[in-house]
């Protein structure tokens, strides 16, 4: 057959003529009905986009064609996700700077992305590494801040010694960085996190109303991981909380009675590891302003201070709050500074932590810049000190019934979602980094206890989470008491319990797979109090020869022995939360959004830090914060932006002398978690001539309002089932916070969401490391942009993928090339009257082609169509209408095609003829099918004969089986294949007659 359609010169004539016509840009203000089509844009980071990509976004253009033929006002915007490690890595391994390597690939992929044909509006199109765009990132964080949803903390974080950068738990998979396979270790880092955790309930609530696949929704309902359980208060035994209090001293300063001078000598000897420097601090808030005037506000300093001690490895032996200034006795390693280490660390973690929740204090800073220190050198120096710092709040008013000191806790708190095992609880674990290890040690443990948190230190969350791997633990030499009987029970530390989750703390106990293994190595005692309702291995059980984990029936119990475990659970709560000793609660798996990155390209923080460490929001006139230029970008494990000269003589020269910027930049999940607001606005944002200087950030600018209550939340939006748990759920957390805020209307932000299918290639995925990544130029060269993304939709359903085949496309173009031969070359004969059979052909044809569209079925619809194009090859001739609709069907999939095809056949293109429209297909309506013209006169039954065709039969409509069976095993190429008789007659009504001979 001779090739006569052109791709090459139709699909550039219809792209120009597109073009001209702005034909693809959406006035979203004068919208009557408003469509938001939406696929996730692209990394920038490689310097073209592959088949993976072609396939994401050309079936989604498929169906928002389809859709605006539909009578919809359809919004489809594209940009790019330019900031990011992707980009980076990519600017590493090439030596050109990431903004130049962007702004290339940028350019080639728009290039690409217009040869497609899509219909992206390209007037409001946003790339997250301009100013005009990452200015409202840097937006977005501040209200955070300042919703108190954005806070700073030290912690483990995952680190990639490669990349040299933190990731996020998402971008960790089974132990190994993401992006590069190397094994990821735990470092701690004081980090940038956002509060997503506040959100977990809504979250999970607003998921029942989202029309998105239930695999992606069980995901994000179990990365939420809401258990219901309850909280269990152990006592610490020998605990005692204000025992070396006020109430202690005596009121004439008389020698301390022997018991009190014995504790106080055990705290200095006991307390302190030498070598080691004590002194007595005194802060001073900022302008003496009466920062603790309330003994709320004391109560919680002092928590702050004793947390923050902890962590930073410091014995902090009393604190004690007056209304202006703080008194404490701390001990430290004799090696560290004073001032650049202690000091710095204790004002400024405890600054950002009270700044949190302190409504009523101005100046968003806690710390005057001064400090008072006096070295305590004896015993009696010790004791003197202790007495003064510990008198003090008297005189100020805040009476010692009301003040929290810095003694042993009395108490350990657990979640557990088995509080009907309680009664069998055996010891008690903590995470190795939970804050109380260090104060309830006992002294003989101590060097073992250091020992073994340095060693889990190194290990990965899922190391040691690791079903498979072995549990250890060490002894504490602490104890606690079950708040259910009163036994005595030890606690241990182990590598099993993490610090994030509940409260870094649970009982243990024999009904548990992994705590019953625990006891049987370190040989502490269990036993049972569970058994099977049915009664079944119940000697094996109380004999500990197996674990029993499941629900059973309660024994040895006291008053909730014989209940059910579901009933124990809510009575046993609700007995607790009596005796004040826990109370039921939900606790969620999700932890905070950890947004720092110490890589260069990526949006800057827009934090500064005033001479004494304390945060301050860089104020929205200086927005966008822009990124230095001045920096080596290469990873070296800690922020590029700290070499950056001018980064840092612009923050003085804003702020002040001694004042420094913050130097991670930000996630670049942050960026893409609101991108889809900023396209409505992008059309207005400035492009050029950002890099050095500021615009006005107004609120009112970052989205109109009228704008996102038409247009969100986005109608259908596609991507890849990997984003589930990060980009997906982080957008929804944004949206919802947005809305608090009160910027927006609607909590969510995707009504509808589909996720494509992988094409691989001869079975496997295909990555630029294995070589296998398909290049869509080449084949566009030869078929054109219309045969490749036809034959990308006819390859499989559009959720399920399919695997590459090189020569598989040429049966595409054949498609292609018939369609014009029967159309164009045949002409079609206006004249012509249409026969009824291919009259219900075509309405049957409508039906399918629209019914798979809409179900995002491309492949079934493409084969509706070459079906019906076998059936009209089979006619004389083809009547105009006929022709003009089947280009109205086939527009969606082969868009240059189908107007070609529509100017050729004399479809109205001009505005006069369309009544003002430009007669583009693409603005055509969808054609209708009536339900009554699609029963054929005539059926075609096809025969087979043990699997293969034989022949074919054409026969009236409603011909009885028998008759049907008849004339096919009288066809003549039947006869020869059945001379050994028939074995057996099958018979689909109305399609196929099958023979087996």
């Amino acid at each position: 057959m001779a090739y006569l359609y052109d791709p090459t010169v139709t699909e550039a004539k219809w792209q120009k003529k597109w073009d001209e016509a702005k034909i693809h840009e959406t006035d979203l203000k004068k919208a009557k009905n408003p469509y938001y089509s939406l696929v996730m844009f692209p990394y920038p980071s490689g310097d073209k986009l592959h088949v993976g990509h072609w396939y994401n976004f050309a079936p989604a253009d498929s169906y928002a064609r389809y859709m605006r033929m539909q009578g919809k006002d359809v919004f489809e915007p594209m940009g790019f996700d330019a900031f990011g490690l992707p980009a980076e890595n990519y600017a590493i391994k090439t030596g050109v700077p990431p903004a130049e390597s962007i702004a290339k690939n940028v350019e080639t992929m728009v290039t690409q992305l217009k040869r497609i044909g899509t219909m992206y509006d390209w007037k409001k199109t946003l790339n997250t590494s301009d100013p005009s765009y990452y200015k409202w990132t840097q937006w977005l964080f501040l209200q955070m801040f300042k919703n108190k949803l954005a806070y700073k903390k030290l912690g483990n974080v995952n680190f990639c010694p490669k990349d040299q950068t933190v990731l996020a738990n998402e971008q960790v998979w089974e132990g190994k960085c993401e992006r590069c396979g190397t094994d990821v270790i735990q470092k701690p880092l004081d980090q940038w996190f956002w509060n997503i955790k506040k959100y977990s309930q809504k979250l999970l609530d607003g998921l029942q109303d989202l029309d998105w696949p239930e695999k992606t929704k069980i995901m994000q309902q179990n990365w939420i991981g809401k258990s219901e359980g309850a909280e269990v208060s152990f006592d610490i035994v020998d605990a005692f909380r204000g025992v070396i209090g006020p109430i202690n001293w005596p009121n004439n300063d008389a020698p301390l009675a022997a018991d009190l001078n014995r504790r106080l000598t055990d705290e200095w000897n006991g307390r302190i590891h030498s070598p080691v420097r004590t002194v007595h601090l005194t802060f001073t808030p900022h302008g003496r302003m009466d920062a603790f005037d309330t003994v709320a506000n004391a109560q919680e300093i002092l928590r702050i201070l004793e947390e923050t001690a902890s962590r930073h490895s410091l014995v902090l032996h009393e604190v004690a709050a007056m209304p202006d200034h703080v008194h404490l006795l701390v001990s430290f390693a004799e090696g560290r500074h004073l001032e650049r280490d202690i000091v710095k660390k204790l004002k400024g973690a405890s600054a950002r932590e009270f700044l949190k929740n302190a409504d009523d204090i101005d100046g968003g800073h806690l710390w005057g810049q001064k400090f008072h220190f006096e070295e305590v050198l004896s015993q009696e120096q010790f004791k003197s000190v202790l007495q003064y710092v510990q008198k003090n709040p008297e005189k100020a008013g805040i009476n010692s019934s009301d003040r929290l000191l810095s003694k042993l806790p009395e108490t350990i708190t657990v979640f557990t979602t088995r509080v009907d095992t309680l009664f069998s609880a055996a010891f008690v674990v903590l995470a190795p980094d939970h804050p109380l290890v260090l104060k309830i040690t006992a002294k003989e443990q101590q060097k073992e206890v250091e020992k073994y948190r340095k060693e889990v230190e190194k290990k990965t969350e899922i190391q040691r989470t690791d079903l498979t791997k072995e549990k250890t633990g060490v002894f504490t030499g602490a104890f606690v008491t079950n708040p259910a009987n009163g036994e005595k029970l030890q606690v241990w530390i182990a590598d099993f319990v993490l610090a994030h989750y509940g409260h870094g703390a649970v009982f243990a106990d024999a009904h548990d797979e992994r705590d019953f293994v625990f006891a049987k190595k370190y040989k502490l005692p269990l036993r049972t109090t569970i058994r099977p309702a049915d009664g079944s291995d119940d000697a094996d059980i109380r004999a500990l020869k197996i674990c029993y984990s499941g629900d059973g029936i309660l024994y040895d119990s006291g008053e909730f022995s014989g209940l059910p475990s579901a009933e124990a659970r809510k009575k046993i709560s609700v007995w607790l939360e009596k005796k004040g000793s826990g109370k039921p609660i939900a606790n969620f798996r999700l932890r905070d959004w950890l947004v720092s990155r110490q890589r260069y390209w990526g949006a800057p923080i827009p934090i500064v830090y005033d001479p004494e460490g304390n945060p301050h929001p860089v104020p929205e006139e200086h927005l966008p914060w822009l990124l230095p230029t001045d920096v080596e970008f290469k990873p070296t494990g800690k922020s590029p932006l700290t070499e950056s000269k001018e980064f840092i003589a612009r923050t003085e020269k804003i702020f002040g002398k001694g004042w420094r910027p913050e130097f991670d930049t930000m996630d670049t999940f942050v960026c893409s978690s609101f991108y889809y607001l900023r396209y409505l606005m992008s059309e207005n944002a400035p492009k050029k001539d950002t890099r050095h200087k500021t615009q006005d950030t107004s609120s009112d600018d970052f989205i109109d309002a009228s704008l996102e209550k038409k247009w969100l939340p986005v109608s259908m939006y596609i991507g890849g089932p990997e984003h589930a748990c990060m980009h997906l759920i982080y957008a929804r957390f944004v949206m919802m916070a947005l809305k608090d805020f009160g910027f927006v209307s609607h909590d969510e932000p995707f009504k509808k969401l589909v996720h494509q299918g992988l094409i691989t290639n001869k079975g496997a995925k295909m990555s630029k490391s294995k070589g296998n990544v398909v290049s869509p130029d080449s084949f566009i060269d030869r078929h054109g942009s219309d045969v490749f993304r036809m034959y990308l939709m006819f390859m499989g359903p559009f959720t399920d993928g399919g695997d590459w085949s090189d020569t598989g496309i040429k049966g595409i173009d054949r498609f292609v090339q018939r369609v014009w031969n029967q159309f164009i070359e045949k002409k079609s004969d206006v004249k012509n009257q249409q026969s009824k059979d291919v009259t219900a052909a075509l309405h049957r044809t409508i039906k399918r082609v629209t019914e798979n569209i809409q179900a995002l079925h491309f492949n079934t619809a493409i084969s509706a169509l070459m079906e019906f194009l076998n059936a009209l090859e089979k006619e004389t001739s083809v009547d105009l209408e006929t022709a003009k609709t089947f280009a109205l069907l086939i527009a969606p999939m082969a868009p240059h095609l189908a107007d070609e095809l529509w100017s050729q056949l004399g479809g109205p293109t001009s505005a006069k003829a369309t009544g003002g429209k430009k007669g583009f297909v693409v603005e055509q309506a969808w054609p209708t099918f009536d339900a009554s013209l699609t029963v054929s006169e005539t059926m075609i039954i096809v025969v087979q004969v043990n699997g293969k065709l034989r022949g074919e039969l054409t026969v009236p409509a409603g011909t009885s089986k028998e008759e049907i069976l008849k004339q096919a095993k009288a066809l003549e190429n039947v006869q020869k294949h059945i001379t050994g008789g028939i074995k057996k007659e099958i018979y689909v009504p109305g399609k196929l007659v099958s023979l087996v001979a």
